[in-house]
């Protein structure tokens, strides 16, 4: 746990350092295409690049007045202004409702702050919008650990693992959640849905 949980945190900071850029049509062509080289990667310095490459492409806004409220609320989250995030991003939801990474930004700052319903609450938006977002995922697979929902957990890491194989300590997370044991939940996710992913 010690291991994923270091390694989510290494991927909250390129999730940080992504910049907001122009959004293009090409973004999902793009997505597809650096999530396909991401799953036969071998060399770690290509698997980082397309990593941070996923995540500028989920920071990406093309309004001007959105793109500043995400950079205002990432530099908010690099300050440790964790009130002062939530709020920013709760105006970027209401603004553009659509946009994945506004609700991932809200998750984690709401797991940040221990808020863990409300943490799960925007992880379950941002994988409807995205259902490849294994930053998401992880989050969720974590907090739902930490609540000893291990089925629950295990769903989540294994969706992480499907999108991003190459996340520090993942298998050793979902063999220990295996472990753990526990009963089939109808909601595998408990996000009141089935993705299609799974």
């Amino acid at each position: 746990m010690r291991a994923l949980r270091s390694c989510l945190m290494a991927l909250a900071g390129l999730m940080l350092a992504g910049a907001a850029l122009a959004q293009t049509k090409g973004e999902d062509a793009m997505l597809d295409t650096l999530f396909a080289k991401l799953q036969t990667a071998t060399d770690p310095m290509a698997i980082q690049t397309l990593e941070e490459a996923i995540w500028e492409q989920w920071t990406m806004v093309s309004d001007p007045a959105q793109r500043q409220l995400m950079v205002s609320g990432i530099s908010q989250m690099q300050r440790q202004d964790l009130a002062g995030a939530l709020t920013t991003f709760t105006k970027l939801i209401e603004l553009a409702p659509q946009l994945s990474e506004a609700w991932n930004k809200r998750a984690t700052v709401q797991w940040l702050l221990g808020n863990f319903t409300a943490s799960i609450a925007d992880i379950c938006e941002t994988i409807k919008r995205e259902p490849r977002h294994f930053g998401a995922y992880s989050g969720l697979g974590m907090i739902r650990s930490e609540m000893n929902e291990h089925r629950r957990a295990l769903a989540a890491f294994e969706l992480a693992r499907k999108f991003n194989p190459h996340i520090v300590g993942i298998d050793a997370e979902i063999e220990r959640q295996k472990a753990e044991g526990g009963d089939e939940p109808d909601d595998p996710l408990g996000c009141g849905q089935r993705t299609a992913s799974r």
